[in-house]
C-alpha cells in the first residue's frame, strides 16, 4: 500500500506544482513549488505510517488476581491422545507493552429484587457478581491499558475471564477454549473452577440480550495438557454441566512436563477458524497453569498461529519469582496423605533473561530468595500480550512477598521476542553488563562464612579460620568477576531512560562493591588475629566473634564503601516499595566492617560414638525413599 501511494505521488508531482500556481495565483518559483509539493509527500506517507501504525498495535494487558490456594492433590493417572503438530515459521511480537486492563467506572450494583427487565438493564448481578451487559459493555466500563486490576479469589479471575468473553462476543458468535495444566498441583484450582464456572456462564447467557447463546452463538470445548493433550470434549458444545463435568475429568500427567505452548498451536489449528452450520466463530483460548512450561522453543510459532488466525490468548498463572526460574512448593498426595516439602516447579523470570545478581546476605535476616516479580512469567505473559489476551496472575502456591502492582507498572520487564531482546542488550552496553554480572552472579555461593572461632589457643582455631577464609574467597572471586562488566559502563548510568535497568544497574553495583568490601574485611580481620593472636581479657571468654562495624582501616576501601553506601541510598529512596528497595535496605542493615570481641558460648556437646555409629547403621538400613512426584 505504502509504495502505491509513492508512485502514484510521483506521478501527479508536476501536476501538484501547476495547480498551487493556478489556484493561489502566485508566481511561485520552481524551487518553491517543488518543496509544497515535497511537503504534501511527507504529510501523506506520515499518514500512511499512522494509519500501519494504528492497524498493527496491540495492547499489552496484565492484571493481578489474588488467589490462596493452601491446599494441592493429585489425579489418577490418564490415558492421553495427542494432537499432530503443525509448524508455522515465527514472528516478532510488539516491542513496547503496556499492562493491565484497568476498569475505572465501577458500575452501580443494583439489588437483584429491584433489577429491570434484562432486555433494558444495563447492569445484572448474579450470585455476587457485577458484569456488564453484552450490548452495552463499551458505555459500562472504560480499560486503561497502563493500570493493573485487583480482583480476589479464583471466582474473581473467571469474572474477568468472562467480560472478555462478552466483549468477544460483541462481534459475533465465540468459540472458547479452556486449557488445563494436568499436574496435580492444580487440581484444587481446576475444582474451584468448575463450580463457579457454571454461574458465570448462566449469567452470560441472562445477559445475552442479542440471544446469541440461545441459538448457540457461545461454544466451549476444554482441553488437558502435559506432556501431550487430551481433548475432554469431543465437540464444542452448549452445555453447561458437560463443561463442569469436563474440567472435573482432567486426569493427572505425571511427567512433570507441560507442552503449553505447542498445545496453544494445536487448538489454533483446530478451532482457529472454526464454523458450525456454515455459520464462522471467533475464537478465544484461556490457558489455566501455575509453571511456565517446558516448550518455550514453540512460543513464537505459537504466537504466529493465534495472531493468523486473530485468536486471543488469555492466560490464568501464578506470578513470576522475581529473578529467578524454579519457585518451589508443597504438596499433599491424597492417596497416601503424605506431605512433600519443597518440591520444584519453574515459574520465572519475569524476563526473557535473568537480570538480577544472586548473592547472599550476611548477618541474620531475610534471604529474600523468593519475591513475587510483580508479572507474570516472560513466555506465557508474551504470549497473550502478542496475541490481544490478557495474563491474569493469580495467587497460586506459597505465600511470598508481594509488591503493589501500581507501583511496579512502570518496572514491566521487555516482553519482546528473545532475538529482539537479544538485538536490545547487544545495542545497549549497560543493558549488557547487567545481564553479564547476572550470569556471573547467578551460581549458589557459599552463605556468610562463620563469624564465631574458638580462642587462639585452641587446637581447632587455624583449621576454623582456613576453612572459612576459603569460603570468603570464593565468593570474592566472583563478586570481583561480576563487577568488571559493570564498572566499565559506570559513566553510562546516567544515559539510561529505563526506571527497571536503572534500578538493576544501582542495586547490583552497591551490592556488588558492599560485599566486595565484606569480604575483604573479614579476610584481613582472620589474617590479623592469625599473625598476632589475641588474648582473653575476661577469664570467663572461650571464643571471639566477628561484629559488624563502620570503621574500615584503608581510605580506599573507605570510598569505596561510601559509593556502595550511596548507590544502595538511592535504589531505596529512588524505587520505594520495589524488590530492589527492599533487597537494597537489607545490604545496608548491616555495616560493611568488622571487629573482634570476646564472647561466652557453651561448649558443643560430648560425642557418643557408639550412638553416632548405631544411627549410621540405622539410616543405612532404611528403605529407599519414594520417587518425589513430577509437578
Amino acid at each position: 500500500m505504502l509504495r502505491d501511494l509513492i508512485r502514484r505521488l510521483e506521478e501527479v508531482k508536476p501536476g501538484l506544482s501547476q495547480w498551487f500556481g493556478d489556484r493561489l495565483d502566485l508566481q511561485l518559483p520552481a524551487v518553491g513549488a517543488s518543496v509544497l509539493t515535497h511537503l504534501m509527500m511527507l504529510a501523506a506517507l506520515g499518514m500512511a505510517g499512522y494509519a500501519a501504525h494504528t492497524e498493527t498495535h496491540r495492547e499489552f494487558r496484565t492484571e493481578v488476581v489474588n488467589t490462596s490456594l493452601e491446599d494441592f492433590a493429585t489425579l489418577d493417572q490418564s490415558a492421553l491422545a495427542e494432537l499432530d503438530n503443525t509448524v508455522i515459521a515465527p514472528i516478532q511480537g510488539p516491542s513496547g507493552p503496556n499492562l493491565s486492563a484497568l476498569i475505572v467506572e465501577t458500575p452501580r450494583v443494583m439489588d437483584a429484587s429491584s433489577a429491570p427487565d434484562l432486555s433494558k438493564a444495563q447492569l445484572t448481578v448474579a450470585a455476587g457478581i457485577v458484569l456488564p451487559t453484552v450490548t452495552s459493555l463499551d458505555k459500562t466500563i472504560s480499560v486503561k491499558g497502563t493500570g493493573m486490576e485487583h480482583v480476589g479469589g479464583v471466582e474473581g479471575a473467571v469474572d474477568r475471564v468472562a467480560v472478555e468473553v462478552l466483549r468477544r462476543m460483541e462481534k459475533g458468535r465465540t468459540l472458547v477454549v479452556w486449557a488445563f495444566d494436568a499436574s496435580g498441583s492444580l487440581q484444587s484450582e481446576r475444582e474451584h473452577l468448575a463450580k463457579y464456572i457454571d454461574g458465570v456462564y448462566a449469567h452470560i447467557a441472562d445477559l445475552d440480550q442479542n440471544r446469541l447463546i440461545r441459538d448457540g452463538g457461545l461454544l466451549t470445548s476444554v482441553v488437558s495438557f502435559g506432556k501431550n493433550r487430551k481433548l475432554l470434549t469431543p465437540e464444542p458444545t452448549t452445555d453447561r454441566s458437560t463443561i463442569r463435568n469436563a474440567i472435573n475429568d482432567v486426569e493427572l500427567d505425571s511427567t512433570g512436563i507441560e507442552s503449553t505452548f505447542q498445545t496453544v498451536s494445536d487448538i489454533v489449528r483446530k478451532w482457529g477458524r472454526y464454523k458450525k452450520d456454515g455459520q464462522a466463530y471467533r475464537t478465544m483460548i484461556i490457558v489455566v497453569t501455575d509453571e511456565v512450561g517446558d516448550d518455550e522453543q514453540h512460543l513464537e510459532e505459537a504466537i504466529a498461529q493465534a495472531r493468523a488466525a486473530k485468536v486471543p490468548v488469555y492466560v490464568l498463572g501464578s506470578p513470576a519469582l522475581f529473578g529467578r526460574v524454579e519457585g518451589y512448593v508443597d504438596y499433599t498426595d491424597p492417596k497416601t496423605k503424605k506431605t512433600y516439602r519443597n518440591l520444584p516447579v519453574r515459574q520465572g523470570p519475569e524476563s526473557v533473561m535473568l537480570e538480577g545478581i544472586r548473592l547472599p546476605f550476611w548477618f541474620a535476616g531475610p534471604q529474600y530468595e523468593f519475591m513475587d516479580a510483580g508479572f507474570g512469567p516472560y513466555a506465557l505473559s508474551r504470549l497473550a500480550g502478542a496475541t490481544g489476551g490478557i495474563y491474569f496472575v493469580t495467587r497460586m502456591g506459597a505465600t511470598r512477598i508481594t509488591f503493589d502492582p501500581a507501583g511496579m507498572r512502570e518496572y514491566r520487564p521487555d516482553w519482546v521476542s528473545r532475538t529482539e531482546y537479544e538485538k536490545m542488550i547487544a545495542s545497549k552496553p549497560l543493558r549488557r553488563a547487567v545481564t553479564q554480572a547476572a550470569m556471573v552472579a547467578q551460581q549458589n555461593l557459599p552463605g556468610q562464612p562463620s563469624l564465631e572461632f574458638p580462642s587462639a589457643d585452641s587446637p581447632d582455631f587455624k583449621e576454623a579460620m582456613k576453612r572459612n577464609q576459603e569460603k570468603t574467597a570464593r565468593a570474592e572471586y566472583t563478586v570481583r568477576a561480576a563487577l568488571e562488566p559493570i564498572t566499565t559502563v559506570a559513566k553510562m548510568r546516567d544515559k539510561e531512560t529505563s526506571r527497571r535497568w536503572q534500578a538493576h544497574y544501582d542495586l547490583i553495583r552497591g551490592r556488588l562493591l558492599a560485599m566486595a568490601i565484606r569480604c575483604y574485611e573479614y579476610n584481613a580481620a582472620c589474617a590479623q588475629m592469625m599473625k598476632d593472636p589475641r588474648k582473653f581479657q575476661d577469664p570467663a571468654s572461650n571464643a571471639w566473634r566477628m561484629v559488624p562495624t563502620n570503621t574500615i582501616d584503608s581510605e580506599k576501601r573507605t570510598a569505596v564503601a561510601q559509593e556502595a553506601k550511596e548507590l544502595l541510598q538511592r535504589v531505596v529512596t529512588s524505587h520505594p516499595g520495589t524488590p530492589w528497595a527492599l533487597m537494597a535496605q537489607r545490604e545496608l542493615k548491616d555495616p560493611f566492617g568488622f571487629k573482634w570481641v570476646e564472647a561466652k558460648v557453651p561448649p558443643p556437646p560430648k560425642r557418643n560414638p557408639a550412638a553416632d555409629a548405631a544411627k549410621k547403621k540405622k539410616k543405612a538400613e532404611m528403605p529407599k525413599p519414594p520417587e518425589l512426584p513430577k509437578l
